[in-house]
């Protein structure tokens, strides 16, 4: 038998069209094939001059709310849809938390290293220890907190990052088997404010790191070595 040949797979009286308009690979299968008559807007550029860790973080964020959008307009799909969409917005965390390290290193002009981990709590641990190491006011300090408090939710959802990735750990043992439910916009709601604060920070660390190079430059070209 060829698990291939559906031609006896279906009743011939039943509309079977899916089956012969449904594609299978063919010998000119190309992942990197590009054309001038290919859709411009589909063509993604990965190569451009900026940060390269900016496409990534601003990837896996977008890429979640993406797929919030499609499942509140079309109302299906959240039961299969779910994995990508929280491993997108755990690995924008990992991902952004890394950044923000490697920025406060160079600020405090510390030898820079991204962390080789795909723990979050071990990267908040790292990030919010260089954070108090400038001057937080009281609000700033509480909003840290909250940052904390749901960075540590989502530790516990997936702290190994297999969770929303695998069914099973590489023990073997099930993953999720505390979270049989999520409201996705909810989860994301609270996300989005992390990410946004986290943005902020971010934002906030390339100017000041931008403007004290500048400053250096100047004061190079007054008093030169």
């Amino acid at each position: 038998m060829n698990p291939m040949d559906t031609s006896g797979a279906f009743d011939s009286s039943e509309p079977t069209a899916w089956v012969t308009s449904t594609p299978w690979p063919v010998p000119n299968d190309s992942l990197t094939a590009m054309s001038q008559e290919d859709e411009q807007w589909l063509i993604a550029c990965m190569d451009w001059p900026r940060d390269k860790w900016l496409g990534y973080v601003m990837g896996y964020r977008q890429a979640a709310e993406v797929l919030l959008t499609y499942v509140d307009a079309t109302r299906r799909h959240q039961d299969t849809l779910v994995y990508p969409f929280l491993l997108c917005w755990r690995h924008y965390v990992e991902l952004q938390l890394k950044v923000l390290i490697t920025l406060q290193q160079k600020w405090y002009k510390l030898p820079v290293e991204v962390p080789r981990t795909h723990k979050i709590d071990a990267l908040w641990s790292v990030t919010k220890r260089l954070l108090f190491r400038g001057e937080l006011d009281s609000e700033d300090a509480e909003k840290v907190q909250h940052v904390e408090a749901v960075l540590h939710q989502l530790n516990v959802l997936d702290p190994t990052s297999e969770h929303f990735r695998y069914p099973v750990k590489k023990d073997g043992t099930d993953t999720l088997t505390a979270l049989p439910r999520v409201h996705l916009r909810r989860f994301q709601n609270a996300m989005e404010r992390i990410a946004n604060l986290l943005e902020a920070l971010d934002t906030k660390l390339r100017v000041d790191i931008g403007r004290r190079a500048e400053m250096d430059a100047e004061w190079s070209t007054i008093y030169p070595e």
